[in-house]
């Protein structure tokens, strides 16, 4: 095991399990990613192996799954962060290099912003030698917790006990 990954292995789980179902983090979706999150200081990391049948041009990830990913860890960010659960309002993505299928990436969010009604995330898509494949920039909103829960389906109630769950015991969310 290499150090890099004993340090990832290090960094706290982040508790909360979506009650929904999720593409890139249900455990239970059939055809998932299911990528777990792990606290930092700014955000939350990542790693994962994108299987072959998500990719574009044989062999390369689809650049909307890398977009999925960058979407996503933003998303957990702000949860593990902030506890809060919010929505995309704008994203720009930059591919730089080829990211492959079946190779181990790491998948970064930082938030850069926040306030109570928007936030401003980067992310980061990496290889196993740590160079930057894709990065991103995207804006957040964060509409009333009763509006999600009516368009996720999900009681108001247990969406709160899913993000409460996503935070570090005794985090302020800095």
């Amino acid at each position: 095991m290499s150090s890099e990954q004993e340090s990832f292995e290090s960094l706290p789980e982040v508790g909360g399990r979506w009650p929904g179902s999720c593409f890139v983090c249900s455990a239970d979706h059939p055809h998932g990613l299911h990528l777990r999150f792990r606290h930092t200081a700014e955000g939350v990391i990542s790693s994962c192996v994108v299987p072959e049948h998500y990719c574009g041009f044989d062999g390369m990830v689809h650049g909307g799954i890398i977009t999925t990913l960058l979407d996503e860890a933003s998303a957990w960010a702000l949860m593990a962060r902030h506890g809060k659960l919010g929505v995309t309002r704008e994203m720009t993505v930059r591919f730089l290099k080829p990211v492959m299928t079946g190779q181990e990436l790491t998948v970064e969010a930082c938030i850069v912003e926040f306030d109570s009604k928007t936030a401003a995330v980067k992310g980061t898509v990496k290889n196993s030698e740590g160079e930057i494949l894709a990065e991103s920039s995207c804006s957040w909103a964060f509409p009333r917790l009763s509006r999600i829960a009516g368009l996720a389906g999900v009681e108001e109630q247990r969406l709160q006990a899913f993000l409460d769950d996503c935070r570090l015991p005794g985090d302020g969310g800095k």
